[in-house]
């Protein structure tokens, strides 16, 4: 099968190849092997190939950490998901039969992660379909490429808010780089959850991306160069003195505990706008404010927590659900300005994602009916 196969570290995301002679994966007892229609890009993804991430594969490796797809072939020992129906969906608690249960067949549409996993930039994989949290069925109403942007950033992003930041009705929530795939992913779960949401981006275009989404209020933070003082007047008018939970993927903490309020909670999500420098944040500030500096983690909660996984999913899978006032559903924001097609755009795509070119998530077309373009691939 063709696969992008990482050999060594890389410079650049250009230096990625794809090899056309990958060895096909093959269902082990309790695995499903996926053909793959849609593959989710993520920023981890550029660090990793460059030996960058705090995970380390061992070589050679296939990055990519998402994908939507269909089932082509099924282990043995998969009889069928235990199941339960929320709001009309189903979503994985273990692989055990039940009298609801529903058989892992050929052709079933799902998403989820590799068995390693990584293992996404591919045209086919294998997952364990015995381990919690790997494998889903995709939600009546989602496409290919919306359930190839669900897997990372809805969790994270649940995670960060629900579990971690117990973000409550009627707090203000601040949400940076909230044009993004887990900015957006956290303005519809910070709404869901009742929340006034000021979103920041690096546009015009995005903060209006933004507020298509639902955020309440945006800031272009390269246009107004004193965003904390706009968070904290528009806090004022709702008599609170800044953010009560603050969700930021991007690493501007030090700036973040100038606009939090009092018993805050600051959520560092990622570092994506700090080019390798991690900001040290004064300690003092947090004291001042009674604030909290709260890491988060989903790869780390899926290990060190696991019991948390299913309710995490569920409240995913509720979100949905969910018939807003206007009678739509909250669906992955998935980038449009570009078409990436086939494997050999990924580099392309990459790149484009690392100079913040682009919105939402970024999901390659892989499948068979495309056909393979876009710049920037070296084969």
């Amino acid at each position: 099968m063709k696969a992008v196969v990482v050999n060594q570290w890389l410079k650049s995301v250009a230096d990625l190849r794809v090899a056309a002679d990958a060895p096909d994966p093959v269902a082990g007892d309790g695995d499903v092997v996926v053909e793959i229609h849609a593959a989710g890009l993520n920023f981890l993804d550029i660090l990793m190939v460059q030996g960058k991430y705090q995970s380390k594969p061992p070589f050679p490796f296939i990055p990519g950490v998402e994908f939507a797809g269909k089932i082509i072939q099924v282990g043995n020992k998969v009889t069928g998901f235990k199941v339960r129906f929320v709001c009309a969906f189903l979503w994985q608690l273990q692989s055990s039969p039940t009298p609801h249960a529903r058989l892992q067949k050929v052709g079933d549409r799902v998403f989820g992660t590799g068995s390693t996993g990584i293992s996404c930039y591919a045209e086919k994989v294998a997952v364990r379909a015995t381990v919690p949290g790997s494998l889903f069925k995709v939600p009546d109403g989602l496409s290919m490429d919306e359930a190839a942007a669900v897997f990372m950033n809805y969790p994270t992003s649940w995670v960060a808010l629900h579990h971690r930041g117990q973000l409550q009705r009627s707090e203000l929530c601040l949400i940076h780089a909230a044009a993004g795939g887990v900015g957006s992913a956290a303005i519809h779960i910070a709404k869901y959850l009742g929340a006034t949401v000021i979103a920041t981006a690096g546009s015009r275009e995005k903060c209006l991306i933004a507020q298509r989404e639902g955020a309440d209020h945006v800031i272009d933070y390269t246009a107004d160069l004193d965003w904390v003082a706009t968070v904290n007047r528009i806090a004022a008018g709702m008599g609170k003195r800044g953010a009560d939970v603050i969700y930021d993927p991007v690493g501007m903490f030090v700036r973040d505990t100038s606009c939090v309020a009092w018993n805050g909670r600051i959520l560092v999500v990622g570092f994506a706008g700090t080019e390798g420098r991690i900001e040290a944040v004064p300690a003092n500030r947090l004291l001042l404010k009674g604030a909290s500096l709260v890491g988060v983690f989903w790869g780390g909660t899926m290990t060190s927590e696991r019991e948390l996984v299913p309710k995490i999913w569920e409240g995913v899978f509720e979100l949905f659900a969910y018939k807003k006032p206007d009678g739509t559903r909250y669906k992955p924001l998935v980038y449009r300005g570009k078409k990436y097609v086939g494997l050999e755009s990924i580099p392309e795509a990459l790149a484009d994602l690392a100079s913040r070119k682009t919105y939402g998530k970024v999901v390659i077309d892989l499948s068979k009916g495309s056909t393979a373009g876009g710049g920037g691939a070296k084969l």
